[in-house]
Order: structure tokens, then C-alpha cells, then sequence
């Protein structure tokens, strides 16, 4: 019998990366998805195209050896709507793995699926299972486990929960959104770059985690967290806010200006000694990695955009976010966050009008003051060192063209 991954979320992490580490190590993917039609075409085709594009300078997945992209096939694959309630809980009681990747607001609404399938689980009594949570939330592991045990009977709860391991997972693969042309054509297909590693708590693991491709068990999962925040986010959240006020379309031809490189590049080098020191990563490590980042965000093939990089600004400045709280942690380390104030005062003034966050963040600041916005959602007093910073570059943006530097 084929050993079966149950995936909660068919969307960009779902099918662009997970899945494919599932088939990889000889699973069958069994998706959970809230969209019909994506259900309907995946049960109709058991399959479906993922594109992979290399990494100039890296090989380290299927594909990435290519000079240009490779599309593989994904299969077997099968999908059940959200409604099967019965269903789901079914194949969660037979399942090797289960995996979620449907974002922070929707594990509220698993919680309730994922219950049902653990006490089926129990009932027949199967051995433990562990959750892996790809979701860019902080703390999601704990969020996921207390919304489940809500949903659990009180007679089975701690048992039910003691043979459930919910591990929390660094995702660092880039997904960009396809295009409108792209969706037409196969509304399956899906477009990534070829990275391959997916970190995760090894002592959040209950029992034993089958074999899967790509997967780290990692002892300081709090390090490689905090690292995916403040040195991969944080670049791309300031790549998308620069290249947005530029008046670049593409992630890769913003990297191009140097002007902008440089700013990049600075807040690296702020936020990446500011992890040396909080977590003791080996400086040429970070440096390593950094330098991977920036190949990896420059390659054009990746078709990435600014407007995808600066999407929902104010989950982006808030307190412990990849920019606010990465200049925190540095200042924590007693390194100045120029780079990263100047990333933050950026965000500040991106108004794309098709995205309601921007909207409601340039609202905002036009009603409360850009003063009293920092202080309230940011957390940073406009009389600290970084909140002068900030409204010195804030207001220096201001002065200069709409779309300029």
C-alpha cells in the first residue's frame, strides 16, 4: 500500500514545493482545498505540472542542474473539498504525514477537520503522526495545536494530543504567483524555483517522521526562524517597497540598480551580524547564505515581482515582523539598522491601489500622522534614535518624485 501525505491547501506552497518532496519520497499526495475546481481538476487528471527553475550557482533538486526550467509531473495526486468531512478524516487516520499550507487566517478553520481525523485516527488505533506547519506565522504550531484541542472531547484530549506532533517549518522557496496568461492555459500549472530545503523543529517530532525529500530536522529551530525573518524577508519585503517607489515591475531588474543593491546588501550585512550574535550562526555560514539569497532573488527566470515582495505592508511593519522587528533584534545586538530603517521608511509609503492593506496603511497615516502611526503600529517612539531615522528617510522619500530615489 503506498504510503499517503495528507495536504492541507493546494495553493503555491501546496503544490509549488510541498507535494513535490512528498512524491519525491514515494507518497501519494491527498490535498484538503477549499476551491472546487482546483479539487475537480485534480481528481480528473491525478497530476499536474510543476516548473522549476534553476538556481544559477546552486544544484541541489531536480531540475536545478538545468540551465533552463524543467517541468516535472506530480503524481499521484487526489484532492478532497473541505466539505468531505468524513472523507478527510479517513485518510488523516491512515496517513504517514500531514501538512498544512493554507496561511494564518485558515488554520482556524482546519482546526475543526484535523480534530476529526485524529480521534478516527485514535479509534483505530494507528500509531502517532506528526503535523508539519508551513505557514508564515510565528508561534503557528501553537496556534494550530490550541484550535484543534478546542475541538477535541475532554474524556480523549491529552491523548489525542500527546500522539500528534505539531512542527513548526522554515519554507524558503520562492513561489511566484502565475500569471493571468498562465492560470488560463492550466489552472494547475505552477512555477519555483528549484530550492530544496525545508527546515523544521526536530524536537517538536512525535515518534518517528517517515522519509521525506528536503526535509531538516533542526535542534534550534528558533535560530533558523528568525533567520528566515529577518535576513530572506526582510530583503524581500525591502526589495519590493525600493523597486515598487522606482517604478520597477520585476524583483530581478530592481536588483540591477545599484542604488538600490546597496541598500539590500546593507541590511544584510545589519540584520545578518545581528543573528551571528543572537544565535552563534558561524559568520561566513550567514554570509553563505546571504549570498545564495541574492542570487536566488536576482534570477529573472523566477518572473518574481515588487508588487508580490510589498503586498500587505502592514503585516509587514508590525512589531516582530521581518522589518521592524529584524531593526529590534539588531539594535538588541547593538548594531545601528540604517539600511533597515530606510527599508522601513520605504514601506511606509507604498500605496498600491489594488492592494486594501496599502490602502488602509496610506489611510492611516494620513488620519493619525506618520508620527503617531509608527508609534501605534510599529511600536517606535518618534524621539528614539531609529524612529528619527526612519522619519528623516520617511520625509526624504517624501521630497523626492513619486517614483524615484
Amino acid at each position: 500500500m503506498v504510503p499517503t501525505a495528507v495536504q492541507f491547501g493546494a495553493g503555491n506552497v501546496g503544490r509549488g514545493f510541498l507535494a513535490q518532496l512528498f512524491w519525491e519520497s514515494g507518497m501519494e499526495v491527498v490535498f484538503v482545498e477549499v476551491n472546487a475546481t482546483i479539487v475537480e481538476l485534480l481528481n480528473a487528471r491525478r497530476s499536474y505540472p510543476l516548473c522549476l527553475i534553476p538556481i544559477p550557482g546552486v544544484a541541489d533538486s531536480p531540475g536545478s542542474k538545468a540551465e533552463n526550467p524543467t517541468v516535472v509531473q506530480i503524481a499521484p495526486v487526489r484532492a478532497l473539498h473541505t466539505s468531505q468531512q468524513q472523507e478527510i478524516a479517513l485518510e488523516i487516520a491512515q496517513a504517514s504525514v500531514i501538512c498544512t499550507a493554507v496561511g494564518a487566517a485558515a488554520l482556524q478553520h482546519i482546526a475543526p477537520l484535523i480534530a476529526l481525523g485524529l480521534l478516527k485516527r485514535q479509534e483505530l488505533q494507528r500509531a502517532p503522526v506528526n503535523i508539519l506547519l508551513c505557514e508564515n506565522l510565528y508561534r503557528a504550531d501553537s496556534v494550530l495545536r490550541e484550535a484543534v484541542s478546542q475541538h477535541l472531547p475532554e474524556a480523549l484530549r491529552e491523548s489525542v494530543l500527546q500522539r500528534t506532533g505539531f512542527v513548526p517549518t522554515v519554507v524558503s522557496r520562492m513561489i511566484p504567483i502565475p500569471s493571468p496568461e498562465e492560470r488560463a492555459a492550466d489552472p494547475l500549472f505552477i512555477r519555483a524555483e528549484s530550492y530544496h530545503r525545508l527546515p523544521a523543529d526536530k524536537h517538536a517530532v512525535v515518534g518517528t517522521l517517515p522519509p521525506i525529500s528536503g526535509l531538516e530536522l533542526v535542534d534550534n529551530f528558533h535560530a533558523h526562524m528568525e533567520r528566515k525573518l529577518y535576513s530572506h524577508n526582510a530583503a524581500h519585503a525591502a526589495l519590493g517597497y525600493l523597486g515598487w517607489l522606482k517604478g520597477y515591475t520585476y524583483a530581478s531588474d530592481a536588483l540591477k540598480d545599484a542604488t538600490i543593491l546597496a541598500r539590500i546588501k546593507g541590511l544584510m550585512d545589519e540584520t545578518g551580524m545581528a543573528l551571528v550574535k543572537q544565535h552563534g550562526f558561524d559568520l561566513l555560514e550567514q554570509r553563505a547564505y546571504e549570498e545564495e539569497l541574492l542570487r536566488r532573488i536576482a534570477n529573472p527566470q523566477l518572473g518574481d515581482t515588487c508588487d508580490r515582495l510589498a503586498r500587505d505592508p502592514l503585516r509587514k511593519l508590525a512589531p516582530e515582523d521581518r522589518l521592524v522587528g529584524a531593526a529590534r533584534l539588531c539594535l538588541q545586538q547593538q548594531i545601528f539598522p540604517d539600511n533597515t530603517a530606510y527599508a522601513i521608511a520605504a514601506a511606509l509609503h507604498y500605496a498600491h491601489p489594488d492592494d486594501v492593506s496599502a490602502r488602509a496603511l496610506q489611510e492611516r497615516i494620513d488620519k493619525e500622522g506618520i508620527e503617531a502611526f509608527l508609534a501605534a503600529h510599529c511600536h517606535i517612539a518618534a524621539t528614539e534614535p531609529l524612529g528619527e531615522t526612519i522619519l528623516r528617510y520617511y520625509f526624504l522619500l517624501k521630497e523626492t518624485a513619486t517614483h524615484g530615489l
